[in-house]
Parts: structure tokens; sequence; C-alpha cells
């Protein structure tokens, strides 16, 4: 198996595991991350990436492409807030059809709403764990990343009890009001977090 990162081949791979272990030396070592991995032009499956065989396991060539860190952090986090923008819009038509009774795209929108807000809290995740930043004790203006984490999950958790319980005016509030609030200290500290990789990862 012929293993490639960038421009460079990684030599004495035995197996996918080693060669991921080097690969991800290499990276360190010249201060890249590794962004894209492809198995014989195909993306690599992601079974090999969470348990990595000691073999080849039948693949001929390994193509890692890598980027530079600071950039790719900044750029992701900057999605995330333009995310956020349009989490607003859903969590103000999903207000507006609880309040003229419209339950069908009221549902709808809410759904759209919580599936944006767990992809930004990937986001938050990722990006903690690549720029080692402890989300524990991360702190910005007066906030806290851990408040905002534990409040999100309290908010999120009080948005579905009401739905269960069809219980629609404390649902349209905790959507007007408690989450346009949350999405507005999110994107402080998604901005905070940008600022603390540019600083150097």
């Amino acid at each position: 198996m012929r293993v490639w990162i960038d421009e460079t081949e990684l030599q004495g791979c035995a197996g996918i595991e080693d060669a991921l272990e080097k690969a991800r030396v290499h990276s360190e070592e010249h201060g890249r991350l590794i962004v894209d991995i492809d198995a014989d032009g195909q993306p690599i499956d992601d079974a090999l990436l969470d348990a990595p065989p000691a073999d080849a396991a039948g693949i001929s060539e390994l193509r890692m492409r890598t980027t530079d860190p600071i950039a790719f952090l900044t750029e992701t986090l900057a999605s995330a807030r333009e995310s956020l923008v349009l989490v607003r819009e859903d969590q103000g038509q999903a207000a507006d059809h609880l309040r003229t009774g419209q339950m069908e795209p009221a549902v709808e929108s809410l759904m759209a709403v919580l599936t944006g807000w767990h992809a930004v809290r990937d986001v938050v995740d990722q990006t903690a764990a690549l720029a080692e930043i402890d989300l524990g004790s991360f702190e910005y203006k007066g906030s806290s990343a851990d408040a905002n984490i534990t409040k999100l999950s309290e908010t999120l958790s009080e948005i579905k009890d009401s739905l269960t319980r069809q219980d629609w005016s404390s649902l349209g509030d905790a959507i007007e009001y408690d989450l346009d609030e949350q999405a507005q200290e999110w994107d402080g500290m998604l901005d905070a977090m940008a600022q603390r990789v540019r600083q150097g990862v």
C-alpha cells in the first residue's frame, strides 16, 4: 500500500493503523491538519478510521490532504456563525407558526432549529478538541462556554418536554425568547473561540 500526505509519500507503512499514525505525526511536525483521506480514489470508509486495521484492508493507495489549522478552524467557526443566523430565522418562523396555530409548519421549522443547533454544537466540540480549548474553563466578555452549553441543553430539554406535552405556549416562549438569547450568546462564543484560535492553535 502506498501512502501519500499532500505531495509527500510516507514510507514503510505496514497497514491502515500504521499509516494513520505516521500521517498524524507528519502533519503535527509540519503544523498541518489532515482534512481529507481517500482510499483508492474514494473517501475512506469511516469504519476504517474508527477502528484502523493493522493490514491494508485491500487498499492499494491512501492519499491524505492537509490544510493550515488556523485558517481551517477560523473558517469553520465563521460558517457556524452563519448557520446560527439561519437557525434564528427558523426559530422566528417556528414561533410565528405556533402563534397562528399552524402546527405542521411549526414542527418542520422546529426540526430545522434542532438540526442547526446540533451542527453548531458539533463545531464547538470539534474545534475545542483540535485547538485544545478547555470548554469547562473558557471564558469571554463576562460569559463562559460551560454556562452556555449547560443553558442550551436545559432549553432544548424544555422544548422537547413542551413538545411532548403539547404545551404550545411554553414551546413558543422557549423558542422565541430563550433560544434566541442563546443564539446571541453562542455567536459571541464562536467569535471568541475564533480569536483564541488566531492567537495560535
